[in-house]
């Protein structure tokens, strides 16, 4: 299961043409990047060429490669396509070209050219039926990216979230734990650019950053979004080192946060209405994370203000797992074919750990909304309120870091 999939080509695979085709023409099942994609035309004697590429003005699922000269004989395409997502799939087939008394697939009179002229429009371009394709390449989903991501932009996450409660409390806001607060969107903005350097290299089809590729990147949507994202995380960092720029930090972090929701599989999938869900969930969930640590850092330093900021959390933990059930239900509708998925996909099996977890973390806080701040003036509940939002934090950061590995799982497939 690929994440961009080949739908139907034009010429289809396995088929025979008795003209030679002006064009190579791709559809897939996500958005494509023309500038990180290559269609390559390779004849029966091995000869090759790689096709000028251009996307379709009417569709952004199409990938249109020119051929210049006349094609005779057997031809192999072979195809790397890299989704708005930000992941490359690839594979290949063929098809032969000449009259049917022609022995086409011997036949090698004609050489491959290169395409050197830009694409014709698609709109006279007929589709053939989708046939067979004869190979499918498929990279394993890369576990140190999906770990730095994971944990990188947790860390943010909840450094930001932190950040955030600290400066509207107030009269309070001396309690933000400066050292805890830059540790955490120090170690975040680091894990994100290890995670970059990594992406790049999933991207590159060589495994290696030229500087054309890179150049070729960052002209991209896709790179420009991951560039960006990373850009903010530093520049975060060097606000809250300075100590007395922590408003500039929070938005710093609050952009990276932003940035990020634009990253991964709702580019690709009506990024419309996915984009912006996913951006309210990170940062939903940010004040979430952060909320409970800053309850947890409190309870230690003032129980007094602990008391107060119990009830704030609370409240803003409330509002919170409502804006983040809804936005992954919009996700899920976007995301999912059918229902089933959920249990045969994995991707739905990961989705649905982080609903699992999702329950759990309602009923941690249910029980603290209802069965402790009744209570949070009685000596010594403050702490067993810490303990309660420290286990919370636990099952937290789990969820928040299968969100890291759901970012590189190709979503269920197009039915």
């Amino acid at each position: 299961m690929l994440h961009a999939t080949l739908l139907r080509s034009t010429p289809a695979a396995n088929s025979h043409l008795e003209k030679s085709p002006q064009t190579i023409r791709l559809v897939f099942s996500e958005r494509i990047v023309p500038e990180l994609s290559r269609i390559t035309l390779i004849g029966a004697r091995g000869d090759s060429s790689q096709l000028k590429l251009a996307a379709d003005a009417q569709d952004p699922h199409v990938l249109i490669g020119t051929v210049v000269g006349e094609l005779r004989g057997l031809y192999k395409i072979s195809w790397r396509a890299v989704a708005a997502d930000g992941h490359p799939s690839a594979g290949s087939f063929s098809f032969t070209v000449g009259p049917e008394g022609v022995n086409a697939r011997t036949d090698t009179s004609a050489a491959t050219r290169p395409g050197v002229i830009a694409a014709s429009s698609s709109a006279a371009v007929s589709l053939l039926p989708m046939a067979p394709i004869s190979i499918v390449e498929e990279k394993p989903v890369p576990v140190f990216a999906s770990l730095f991501r994971g944990v990188g932009l947790g860390a943010m996450m909840a450094g930001i979230g932190i950040l955030f409660f600290g400066v509207t409390a107030g009269e309070r806001r001396f309690l933000i734990p400066g050292a805890l607060v830059t540790s955490l969107i120090a170690v975040g903005a680091l894990l994100l650019v290890a995670h970059l350097i990594m992406w790049l290299e999933h991207v590159s089809p060589t495994g290696h950053l030229t500087s054309a590729f890179l150049s070729s990147v960052f002209k991209s949507t896709v790179g420009q979004v991951e560039l960006l994202r990373v850009v903010f995380a530093v520049l975060a960092v060097w606000a809250i080192a300075l100590g007395r720029l922590r408003k500039v930090a929070l938005w710093l972090g609050i952009a990276c946060l932003v940035i990020s929701g634009a990253a991964g599989h709702p580019a690709a999938i009506h990024p419309f209405w996915a984009i912006p869900s996913k951006v309210v969930h990170l940062l939903f969930a940010s004040a979430w994370l952060g909320g409970l640590l800053w309850l947890v850092w409190v309870a230690r330093c003032d129980e007094a203000a602990c008391r107060i900021e119990a009830r704030r959390v609370s409240s803003i933990a409330l509002v919170a797992v409502i804006v983040i059930f809804l936005s992954g239900l919009l996700q899920i509708v976007f995301f999912f074919s059918r229902p089933s998925d959920l249990f045969t996909t994995d991707y739905g099996r990961l989705v649905l750990a982080k609903i699992v977890g999702l329950f759990i973390l309602v009923g941690f806080g249910a029980y603290n909304k209802f069965g402790l701040m009744p209570n949070v003036e009685t000596a010594g509940m403050t702490q067993t309120l810490a303990r309660s939002a420290k286990q919370e934090i636990a099952i937290l950061s789990i969820v928040v870091l299968i969100g890291g590995f759901l970012a590189y799982v190709p979503t269920p497939p197009v039915r």
